[in-house]
C-alpha cells in the first residue's frame, strides 16, 4: 500500500494512502518524556475520534473507517478547501454558520475554526460543507466557550478573508441559529472587548 504525505501540523501528521483513505497521526515528540508523551498522545487522539462520531450524526464530517493508539484513519474528501473560494462567495460563510451552530447545540466545541478545516463538497447538485481537523475539539456547556468559538473564526476571517469579511461574518451570523444564540453572542461581544483591551495594554 502506498502512502503520502498531504499534510502535518503542531501534533500530527497527515497522510493518504492508495485506498483513498486518510490517516491523521500523532507522532512521539522527543521534547516530551514518554511518561507524559504517550498517555498525552492516546488520550487526544481517543478524544478526538469520539468526537468526530458523535459529529456523524449531526454535520457533514469524514466518516471513521479505524481507531489505534495514536492513529485515525477516516474517509477522504473529494472537494475545494473553502479557504480556496470564499473570497468570491462569501454567502457559504452561512453553511458554516449553520454546521457550528448544530455543533454548539450539542455541546461540542471546534477549537479551530479556519477556513483551512473545511471542505466544500458538491453531490447531485447540492453543496455539502464539511468540517475537518478536530485535533482541538471538546465537549463544553459553557457559553463562554461558545462565544469563543465565533471568535476565533472572526479572527480567521480578518487574517485571511479581509476583504469580504464584513459580508462573510453576516452570512454566518444568518446561518447561525444555535438554541443559545442570543447569550453567546452577547457573550462574544464581552469575549471580543477582552481583546481590544489587551491591545491597548
Amino acid at each position: 500500500m502506498s502512502v503520502k504525505q498531504i499534510g502535518s501540523g503542531a501534533e500530527a501528521i497527515i497522510l493518504l494512502n492508495n485506498e483513498q483513505n486518510i490517516e491523521k497521526s500523532r507522532m512521539k515528540k522527543d521534547y516530551r518524556i514518554s511518561e507524559i508523551d504517550t498517555p498525552l498522545r492516546y488520550s487526544r487522539t481517543k478524544k478526538e475520534a469520539k468526537i468526530i462520531k458523535m459529529l456523524q450524526k449531526i454535520i457533514p464530517v469524514p466518516k471513521l473507517i479505524k481507531v489505534t493508539d495514536y492513529n485515525i484513519e477516516m474517509e477522504y474528501i473529494e472537494g475545494v478547501q473553502l479557504k480556496k473560494i470564499l473570497d468570491e462567495r462569501p454567502e457559504l460563510a452561512q453553511l458554516i454558520g449553520l454546521n457550528l451552530s448544530l455543533m454548539h447545540d450539542y455541546n461540542i466545541i471546534h477549537g479551530d475554526l479556519t477556513t483551512s478545516n473545511m471542505i466544500l463538497q458538491i453531490v447531485s447538485g447540492k453543496e455539502l460543507l464539511y468540517f475537518i481537523d478536530f485535533g482541538l475539539s471538546f465537549n463544553s456547556t459553557r457559553i463562554e466557550d461558545k462565544a469563543v468559538d465565533i471568535h476565533l473564526f472572526k479572527q480567521a476571517l480578518e487574517s485571511k478573508h479581509f476583504k469580504v469579511m464584513d459580508e462573510a461574518y453576516a452570512f454566518f451570523l444568518k446561518g447561525y441559529v444555535a438554541k443559545d444564540r442570543n447569550a453567546i453572542l452577547r457573550r462574544l461581544e464581552v469575549v471580543q472587548s477582552r481583546g481590544r483591551y489587551k491591545e491597548k495594554i
